[in-house]
């Protein structure tokens, strides 16, 4: 193959210089590269390259194809790994998102807490005050049976 490549170099030379230098310079260079290319050694190296690739051919091919098996194998391994992270991701925001609805119901709670014990605070603050306004109004002379009216205020009518 090299042998062929070559000739065919040789041959693109000798038709520019052939062109340049008329007919005879172009036959004696085509003449001289087919004595190269007939010359026993030459052959003999052709020969050799040709047997060479012949008997190493497989050799290479079994190892691209060993080549090809270890990338894609590597390939899967770090797919593989890619995978299990993004795995791991998805359960660490799970457990994230699952520990974030406890804290939720456990803020609600204690708001719900608050809210009662605010509530139960303004119902003993109400309690407490309509006590005293009892008070102030049977001190002030107005109805002994605890009636909710006050002196000098006429409600309703």
């Amino acid at each position: 193959m090299k042998g062929k490549i070559l000739f065919v170099a040789g041959a693109a030379v000798g038709y520019v210089l052939g062109a340049r230098a008329g007919r005879g310079a172009y036959v004696k260079i085509k003449s001289r590269a087919e004595d190269l290319w007939e010359n026993p050694t030459v052959q003999k190296s052709v020969h050799q390259a040709e047997d060479f690739v012949k008997e190493n051919a497989p050799v290479v091919g079994k190892k691209l194809s060993g080549a090809a098996s270890d990338a894609a194998a590597k390939a899967k391994q770090v797919a593989g790994k890619a995978g299990d992270a993004a795995d791991d991701l998805a359960d660490k925001a799970d457990d994230v998102a699952d520990e974030a609805k406890a804290k939720a119901g456990e803020v609600a709670d204690a708001a719900k807490d608050k809210a009662a014990e605010a509530k139960d605070k303004a119902d003993d603050v109400a309690d407490e005050a309509k006590g005293k306004a009892d008070k102030a109004a049977r001190k002030a002379g107005g109805s002994s049976k605890g009636t909710d009216t006050l002196p000098g205020v006429n409600v309703g009518g």
